[in-house]
């Protein structure tokens, strides 16, 4: 099928907005060595610093863990504590070999308190150990495209060879936040899990203090070790915007700030614009064959993030038809693609699809099938005309 290109046009905001802010919005100054803020709607990054460079990510590595125990796991099933929780490092619930536990249980406590033990029982549980739990790991990493990170331990744990980068860490929280249920769990602030010592410690506090400060923040999960030093992973809405960060190799207090700055920078530098509308008229063609032109309308909406200071952004868009168009045609038939560019980069293909019915000519039809009897016509009549012309002369021969 040959796809044709049939012709271009632009897409003219009249907003004091464009797709480029550098000369116009300040960007934050971060105290921390890596960051990243993307716009979780659209995918696209507001703000980044080092964003791929390898780094330790500690407790944040438990995102990943929580997202394989959703995805492999039964919340449900009764957990009993292996051997492999003994001595955990760090942050614990202090688990003990052979308590049961509820798989929910230990994710929230893994999640919430960052218990490290919480997140070996999980691994074990999941993976069936440690080390099956990590190739896990790596191959979901992998799969999220987080190509840059390598991950030996469910917790964080330092260890030379666990690393990952700003970039690969909102990758692997962009997919963990698909599941309505981790998002239940990382806004969750408090709760309470039941043990069989009352003397043990129960109560769950979530580390992520934007929860508490920030209005609109919901998740996502902290982190800490010597050598990592303070990471968070943040997320907040406001207005029907979602933002995402990620913060790494900080300290105690940046960690809030750079994270706030990073948030601030995103709701109020950049708005949210819905550059095509489903339904949207784009074009008209004729068509082959047909009774009228064929109205070209977008099949979805198609939302962008501006800075909001800059004027006029001009987004070049380009209709590539499937094939060229006969009769019939029906409405809401798919006919091709809107290519939106910027600057030559693509930024998104919007399905077009026909925007009404598209007949033969009746006029065309009734043409046809007069031609076919005036045709006819003409040829009885010309071999009337022969018949009785061999007629009369056979008549004259004989006499």
């Amino acid at each position: 099928m040959t796809r044709a290109r049939i012709f271009s046009l632009f897409v003219i905001l009249v907003l004091l907005i464009s797709l480029t802010g550098e000369a116009y919005a300040a960007e934050p100054r971060l105290a921390g060595e890596g960051a990243i803020l993307i716009d979780l709607s659209t995918g696209q990054c507001l703000y980044e610093k080092n964003a791929d460079e390898q780094m330790y990510p500690a407790s944040t590595t438990k995102m990943l863990t929580a997202l394989l125990a959703l995805k492999y796991g039964n919340l449900e099933d009764m957990v009993t504590i292996g051997p492999g929780v003994r001595g955990t490092a760090g942050t614990s619930i202090y688990l003990v070999e052979g308590e049961e536990l509820v798989l929910d249980d230990l994710v929230r406590a893994m999640m919430l308190n960052s218990a490290n033990d919480a997140a070996v029982a999980i691994a074990e549980h999941v993976g069936g150990s440690v080390e099956s739990f990590a190739l896990m790991m790596n191959d979901e990493a992998r799969r999220i495209g987080a190509v840059n990170s390598h991950f030996v331990n469910p917790n964080g744990l330092h260890a030379d060879n666990h690393y990952s980068t700003a970039r690969d860490l909102s990758l692997i929280a962009r997919e963990a936040i698909k599941d309505q249920r981790f998002r239940e769990l990382i806004a969750t602030r408090t709760g309470t899990i039941p043990r069989e010592d009352p003397e043990v410690v129960t109560d769950l506090w979530n580390t992520n203090r934007l929860l508490w400060t920030y209005e609109g923040a919901s998740g996502i999960k902290t982190g800490y070790t010597d050598k990592a030093k303070r990471c968070l992973v943040g997320t907040a809405e406001r207005d029907g915007r979602e933002l995402l960060t990620v913060v790494l190799k900080n300290e105690e207090q940046s960690v809030w700030s750079d994270t706030t700055s990073l948030l601030n920078y995103g709701f109020n530098e950049f708005v949210s614009t819905e550059v095509i509308s489903a339904g949207l008229k784009v074009g008209q063609v004729p068509v082959v064959v047909g009774n009228t032109d064929l109205a070209l309308i977008a099949g979805e909406p198609f939302h962008w993030v501006f800075p909001v200071r800059n004027p006029d952004p001009v987004i070049r868009s380009e209709i590539v038809l499937n094939e060229e168009l006969k009769a019939p045609i029906r409405e809401g038939d798919s006919v091709g693609d809107l290519v939106l560019t910027y600057n030559g980069k693509e930024l998104a293909t919007v399905p077009v699809l026909a925007g009404n019915d598209v007949g033969r000519p009746i006029q065309t039809i009734w043409y046809f099938w007069v031609g076919v009897v005036l045709g006819a016509l003409v040829l009885f009549i010309l071999a009337t005309r022969f018949v009785v012309r061999t007629v009369r002369s056979g008549q004259r021969m004989r006499r």
